[in-house]
């Protein structure tokens, strides 16, 4: 239960630090705090510490629910003029208000993020277990195929494009420390 609370604190910090990230003014610049890898990794190693598969399932789910909730803190108000409401509107009711209008915002967010947390806690367990290699490959490709999705979805690659290489960097040393781990565990 510990580690389950460490990983959902580990991704609220995770998700409010990279959102503090500044954004491009130009829209084909790419902002650094939209790199979908990172948010793959921390429900695989959640899930990669627990015993039992339902854990590492939740772990997963809970670690990026969080990432979620820390990325969008900033955007909670009980603010009556940013909420449309009149100034002598009961506190209570501009914090029921203002969570209400939250949680709508980011639901879509945390519909992704139920799905890929569950997904990857429960890779994370599986790579725990058997070291399986096509587990490890899962926890890379986003790292590999995000300037692939980008390209795909906006017809070119954000810039700056050594942004991308460090991912695909990044995601390679990910993918050699797995695979080397994997080949030890066999020894």
């Amino acid at each position: 239960m510990l580690r389950l609370l460490g990983f959902m604190l580990g991704g609220f910090l995770f998700g409010a630090a990279i959102s503090h990230i500044p954004s491009p003014d130009d829209p084909s610049v790419f902002w650094v705090a939209n790199f979908s890898a990172p948010w793959a990794l921390l429900p695989f190693v959640a899930g990669r510490f627990q015993t039992s598969w339902r854990w590492a399932a939740v772990a997963g789910l809970a670690a990026d629910v969080a990432c979620v909730a820390g990325f969008y803190a900033g955007f909670i108000t009980a603010d009556a003029g940013r909420l449309g409401l009149p100034a002598s509107t009961p506190q209570l009711e501009l914090v029921l208000a203002g969570l209400t209008h939250w949680i709508t915002f980011i639901a879509p967010w945390v519909v992704l993020a139920v799905g890929t947390g569950t997904g990857y806690g429960l890779l994370g367990c599986w790579w725990g277990r058997s070291r399986a290699p096509l587990a490890a490959v899962a926890v890379v490709a986003p790292f590999v195929l995000e300037p692939l999705a980008w390209w795909l979805y906006r017809g070119f690659v954000p810039s700056p494009l050594y942004l991308w290489a460090v991912e695909i960097a990044v995601g390679g040393a990910i993918l050699a420390w797995t695979m080397r781990k994997g080949r030890l565990a066999l020894q």
